[in-house]
C-alpha cells in the first residue's frame, strides 16, 4: 500500500487537519510550499510533498517538517535539516514533557515543534507510525563475514559517527577509506552495506557482543582493535575525556590490561589534532577564511561542532524575525547580514563534507 492510499485510510488525519499548522495535498498553500522548499533536498519538487507541517511564528513556513512518499524532512530553528527515509525508521513515539513535547524517532532523534499541541504531537506520532508500517521491509543484503572483523566495524562506525549522531559525507569516508584498503571481499562488502543502509549501532550492545567474543579472540587482535577504535574516536571527534572512559570500557570487556596503553588516548589526539589543524589552515582558500572570519571561527579549530555553535551564536542576534517591527530599511540591512551568514556557514559546510 502506497503512503498516499495510508493517508487517505488513515484515521488520524482529521484530527490532524483540526490543526492550524498542519496541512494536506492538495489543499497545502503554495507559500508554505515554497517556505518549505528552502530546506528540502534537491530533487523533492512541491508537488511530492504530501503533509506539511509550518512550525514558525509569521507562517513562513521555513521550519517545520514535510512528508512525501520516501521519508520525513524536518528543519528546526538554528538547525541544520534533518531526513528520515522511511525504510531507516523502526518506530515513531511521541515524548510529551511538562513544558516540551516532541516526537521521536528510532528513540534518539528528536523531532520538536513548537506550534503544535500535545494531542497533536500524539496524533502525529500515531500517523507516522502507520506511513512506516511495511516500509522497513526492504531486502536486506547477507555478506558472510568474521564475527571479529565485524566487531571491529561496527565498534569503528560506532565512534566515527558518536558526536556527529549520524553519518556524513566526511565519516563515510573515514570508514571507507580505514577498512577498505585491507584485501578482504566480506569485508569490503560489509562496508559496502554499512554505509548504503547508514547502519546505526547501541553502545551497550555492542560492549555486551564484544564480551561474548572476548574468549574467540586472539590477545594481540584485541589489543589491536583498542588502538584502532581510539583512532577512529579522535576521527570522530569525540570528546578526549569521553574517549578515555570509552577506552576504560573497551580494556575491561576485552580484558585487555588499560595500563598497556598509558598514553594512548592523548598521544593519537595531539598527533591528530596536530595534522588537522595544520590542514586545516593550509587548505582553506581565500572564502573560506573570509567565512572563517566572518563568523569569528579560528580556522585551526574549524569543525562541524565549532561551525554550529559559530552560527547559532550569530543568528541568535541577526534573526530576521526578532526585527518585525523595526523600518523595513534596517530589516532589509539585517537580513542580508543573516543571508551573508547562511553563505559563510554553506562554503564551510561544503569544506568540511557535511
Amino acid at each position: 500500500m502506497s503512503i498516499s492510499d495510508r493517508i487517505l485510510q488513515s484515521q488520524w488525519v482529521l484530527l490532524l487537519q483540526a490543526s492550524d499548522n498542519i496541512y494536506f495535498a492538495p489543499v497545502i498553500p503554495n507559500k508554505k510550499l515554497q517556505g518549505a522548499m528552502t530546506y528540502l533536498p534537491h530533487g523533492v519538487s512541491p508537488k511530492d510533498v504530501l503533509m506539511l507541517i509550518d512550525d514558525t511564528v509569521f507562517g513562513s513556513a521555513k521550519v517545520g517538517m514535510c512528508l512525501t512518499a520516501k521519508g520525513i524532512f524536518y528543519k528546526a530553528s538554528f538547525e541544520d535539516e534533518q531526513a528520515y527515509l522511511f525504510e531507516h525508521i523502526q518506530q515513531v513515539e511521541a515524548d510529551i514533557g511538562i513544558l516540551t513535547s516532541s516526537i521521536l524517532i528510532n528513540g534518539h532523534d528528536e523531532l520538536n515543534f513548537s506550534q503544535l499541541d500535545k494531542g497533536a504531537i500524539r496524533a502525529l506520532a500515531a500517523f507516522l507510525n502507520e506511513c512506516c508500517q511495511g516500509k522497513q521491509a526492504t531486502k536486506q543484503t547477507n555478506v558472510n563475514i568474521d564475527a571479529e572483523m565485524q566487531i571491529m566495524i561496527d565498534l569503528f562506525a560506532y565512534f566515527i559517527t558518536f558526536s556527529a549522531g549520524q553519518w556524513n559525507a566526511r565519516s563515510k569516508e573515514a570508514v571507507s577509506d580505514h577498512f577498505t584498503k585491507l584485501n578482504d571481499k566480506a569485508v569490503h562488502q560489509y562496508v559496502e552495506k554499512l554505509l548504503n543502509e547508514q547502519m546505526r549501532f547501541d553502545y551497550e550492545d555492542l560492549l555486551h557482543r564484544l564480551a561474548d567474543l572476548k574468549d574467540k579472540l586472539a590477545y594481540n587482535f584485541r589489543r589491536h582493535m583498542i588502538e584502532q577504535l581510539v583512532y577512529a574516536m579522535a576521527l570522530g571527534q569525540v570528546e578526549q575525556d569521553q574517549a578515555d572512559l570509552f577506552m576504560t570500557h573497551l580494556c575491561r570487556v576485552s580484558n585487555v590490561s588499560r595500563a598497556v596503553f598509558p598514553d594512548l588516548v592523548k598521544i593519537i589526539y595531539q598527533c591528530l589534532a596536530g595534522e588537522i589543524n595544520q590542514k586545516k589552515v593550509s587548505d582553506l582558500n581565500h572564502e573560506q577564511l573570509q567565512a572563517c572570519q566572518l563568523l569569528e571561527i579560528q580556522p585551526e579549530v574549524l569543525s562541524e561542532q565549532t561551525l554550529q555553535a559559530a552560527y547559532r551564536k550569530k543568528m541568535a542576534d541577526f534573526h530576521p524575525d526578532k526585527y518585525q517591527t523595526l523600518p523595513e530599511s534596517v530589516q532589509h540591512l539585517i537580513e542580508q547580514q543573516a543571508q551573508q551568514f547562511n553563505q559563510a556557514r554553506a562554503v564551510l559546510k561544503a569544506y568540511l563534507g557535511v
